[in-house]
């Protein structure tokens, strides 16, 4: 499939208008009684506050890496109006999107290193925590069409061996919250 290049413009208002649909529903999870956020379907299963700590160990690697590259980068770069998604980050965006009916078409095991349970758990301030991340991304969102997203590198949350272009370190990310929000809603819909 042929990568089409983007403009960078629209690329960060459709990514900020996102963050802000899912910024406005995490602030009305967290009015919601704690057993409803602490709810298990099964005991082996995570809860919301679980998925919630979850993308803070998984999107604040992308978060880290986007501030670096921003900081040391990104001066040195000139604004390009359009952005090319890499070939990597492109496939692992497209497939980590779910689909429109909900469908998830790639699944995938957790890795230790993003599982809740395996680090230090979770809490309320999970949801705190994934709003500051949010609020970080942003931020970088709005000064994205000042470089050059193409030529910034961001190593990915498999460590160095992949490295995204600066662009698709900004969209893997929010598409792989955006697959795990069906999830918190899905646990917060069961009673």
């Amino acid at each position: 499939m042929k990568r089409m290049p983007m403009e960078t413009l629209q690329l960060c208002a459709d990514l900020i208008s996102e963050l802000d649909q899912q910024l406005t529903r995490t602030k009305a999870i967290a009015q919601l009684p704690a057993e409803r956020l602490l709810h298990r379907t099964d005991p082996d299963k995570w809860n919301a506050l679980d998925v919630f700590e979850h993308l803070n160990l998984s999107s604040g690697i992308y978060l880290r890496g986007l501030e670096r590259a921003f900081a040391e980068q990104a001066p040195s770069l000139r604004a390009t109006p359009t952005f090319t998604p890499g070939f990597i980050g492109d496939y692992s965006t497209r497939n980590m999107l779910p689909r429109a009916d909900g469908r998830l078409v790639w699944r995938m095991r957790t890795m230790r290193m993003f599982d809740p349970a395996r680090q230090h758990g979770s809490d309320h301030e999970s949801i705190n925590r994934f709003i500051t991340l949010r609020e970080g991304v942003i931020k970088l969102l709005q000064l994205a069409p000042g470089t050059d997203l193409n030529r910034m590198r961001v190593t990915s949350s498999l460590g160095p061996v992949i490295r995204f272009r600066a662009g698709d370190a900004f969209r893997f990310p929010i598409a792989h919250q955006k697959r795990h929000f069906l999830q918190i809603e899905r646990l917060l819909a069961h009673r």
